[in-house]
Parts: C-alpha cells; sequence; structure tokens
C-alpha cells in the first residue's frame, strides 16, 4: 500500500484556508492509497476550543475529508478538534474511506503540560481501522508516551500516530 504523510502549514483556526491548502497538496503528491493528515489539521493545536472546534452537526472539515477520500478514491487520515453530541470536546482522530464511511479515534492521553487536559475529554476505546487488507490501530500525538495502550496484541499490522508538534520541539 502506497501511504502520503502530508505535513502542511496549518492557519490557526482556519478551516477552509487549511482545506484549501491541503488541496493543493494532494494536487502536487503522487498518487496513494492512504493520506495522512496531521494532528487538528483544520485548526493548529486548539487548546481552547470554544467557537473554534467543529460541531459533530456540521462538521465542514470531516465532510471535506469524505468528499475529497471518493473523488481521489482513497483514505484520510487526520485529527480535528470536535464538539460532540454529549455536549464535550475531543480530539477525534478520523481515518476516512472512499465510501464515505469512516472510523473515529478520540485521542485517550491528554497533553497536560499544554492543557489539553482542561478542555477536552480522553477517548476510551482503542480502534484498528482496516482498509485493503490492512489493519491500522489509530493513535494521536501523545499515546506516543504510553506504550501500553499501543501494546500489539495481534489486532493491528500498523500504527498511525499522528501529531501536532511546534518547531519548538523539533
Amino acid at each position: 500500500m502506497k501511504v502520503t504523510v502530508l505535513q502542511t502549514d496549518t492557519q490557526w483556526a482556519q478551516p477552509i484556508s487549511n482545506q484549501e491548502d491541503v488541496h493543493k497538496l494532494l494536487d502536487t503528491a503522487e498518487k496513494s492509497e492512504l493520506y495522512v493528515l496531521p494532528e487538528m489539521w483544520a485548526t493548529g493545536f486548539v487548546t481552547s476550543p470554544e467557537n473554534i472546534a467543529e460541531d459533530y452537526t456540521s462538521d465542514s472539515s470531516l465532510q471535506w475529508m469524505k468528499t475529497t477520500a471518493g473523488e481521489r478514491q482513497c483514505a484520510i487520515c487526520g485529527s480535528l478538534s470536535v464538539f460532540t453530541h454529549e455536549k464535550k470536546y475531543v480530539n477525534r482522530q478520523y481515518f476516512v474511506l472512499p465510501d464515505g464511511s469512516f472510523y473515529c479515534y478520540d485521542k485517550h492521553h491528554l497533553f497536560t503540560y499544554g492543557g489539553e487536559d482542561r478542555c477536552y475529554s480522553a477517548g476510551n476505546k482503542r480502534i484498528v481501522a482496516q482498509y485493503k487488507g490492512v489493519r491500522f490501530l489509530l493513535q494521536t500525538c501523545y499515546d506516543l508516551r504510553f506504550p501500553v495502550w499501543m501494546r500489539n496484541t495481534g489486532d493491528y499490522d500498523a500504527i498511525i500516530l499522528v501529531a501536532n508538534w511546534p518547531e519548538s520541539r523539533l
């Protein structure tokens, strides 16, 4: 399977602009079966999600992922700041298939040093997405620090771990 990881220069809290930028990157990238976007690719790493997170009822970035995956006949993966039907904020990673169906994983280990735990709710389920015969364990950024959460129990073939690290962390 050909996978392309897209490194974006995210515009703060500008989902439409970021969708357009990713579209341009896709136009110049080699054709792949799976494209992986960063953590919170549509807004940047938002620790005050009020008025920035996408509402589950009108999630334009998820819709963009569905439309783009269908048009390009590929899968697209990346996380978004989402306000859920349960009235809570989550850092939700989507794995969107070409037919518009998707898997979603809510980040389990929130980055306390950055204040993510003060505004987001942690997920409590491991999610394995299946695509073209490959099983992908979905993980997000700080989950990397907790390998027991990713322990290989034979239920996945590869890990997709999206992240959004500031330049100072390089």
